[in-house]
């Protein structure tokens, strides 16, 4: 697909894409990338876009370490000898991209149908590690956000008016097409959308959806599916079940259809978060039976 370069704030533009990029630039042409894309395909165009417009890159900050958004950083780097910015948990997964296929396969060393390039980025090294607040990766100035829950560490950029919001929300419209967002950590998620509530940027860009500048119906939206999956899981397991089989269930009650490894893994780790969630709660308990886990709710 054709990539475009919508200014939206002070030097700040959005490059829209099936992944939505950040771009910040400064008054010598120099340029600060938000998110890489998926392959050198994309970031072959990404560069393009960039030096076709005058500007230089100097640097990328990759919000999360998921392929679709850190996969072209290795040829942006090797091309422009930009350096790469991440927080130091993505850090890990970024500089070992193994780690993610292993961890969706519980641990265990993933099958060939979960070494594909969704699952498993090339790494790349990261040069400098980002804490939240106020941060000067290659001397631009931008606020780091913590917005966890979509992975333990993924982190939002804000500069110049503009908040760039990874995958801490997505558009409702993806929403009613996917089903239940892929959340790692549900509690955090859920902390994460109270905070870009608060935001007063006159833009918020998610990485899946058009900007926008009321994020507030956005999140309301992802709550509503969170706060409905949390409740369909609860229902569920007023009688037991194993982790499967509220798998089956969730996938039944929001439409979800799987076809292959790589989508039943990355639900299977969303629904295991909500297992997760629930027992920290307190709300449900698990037992053994016949070599099976079984949840359900906890009885008064």
């Amino acid at each position: 697909m054709a990539l475009k370069l919508n200014r939206i704030g002070d030097n700040v533009y959005c490059i829209d894409a099936a992944v939505n990029m950040g771009l910040i630039t400064g008054d010598g042409g120099e340029a600060l990338l938000v998110d890489a894309g998926i392959d050198d395909s994309v970031s072959r165009k990404v560069k393009r876009i960039i030096e076709e417009n005058g500007f230089k890159l100097k640097g990328i900050i990759i919000t999360h370490a998921h392929a679709d958004h850190c996969g072209g950083a290795p040829h942006l780097v090797k091309t422009t000898g930009a350096r790469v910015f991440s927080n130091a948990y993505e850090k890990t997964v970024l500089e070992f991209p193994i780690w993610e296929p292993v961890y969706l396969f519980s641990g265990a060393y993933p099958p060939a149908p979960l070494r594909n390039k969704f699952l498993l980025a090339p790494g790349v090294k990261v040069d400098g590690v980002l804490e939240a607040g106020v941060q000067t990766p290659e001397g631009f100035e931008v606020e780091i956000l913590d917005l966890s829950g979509h992975t333990p560490g993924q982190i939002g950029v804000a500069a110049g008016g503009v908040l760039f919001c990874a995958d801490s929300v997505i558009a409702p419209g993806y929403i009613e097409k996917h089903g239940v967002p892929l959340n790692a950590d549900i509690k955090k998620a859920l902390k994460t959308l109270d905070l870009l509530e608060e935001r007063s940027e006159g833009f918020f860009v998610p990485s899946h959806g058009d900007p926008v500048e009321n994020i507030r119906p956005v999140v309301s939206a992802n709550r509503k599916r969170i706060l409905e999956t949390v409740e369909y899981v609860m229902e569920s397991l007023r009688e037991p079940r194993t982790a499967e089989e509220v798998l089956a269930g969730v996938c039944d009650r929001f439409g979800i259809v799987m076809g292959n490894m790589t989508q039943y893994y990355l639900m299977n780790l969303t629904v295991m978060a909500y297992i997760g969630y629930l027992l920290d709660e307190g709300e449900i308990t698990n037992f053994y039976e016949s070599g099976r886990q079984f949840f359900r709710v906890k009885t008064a």
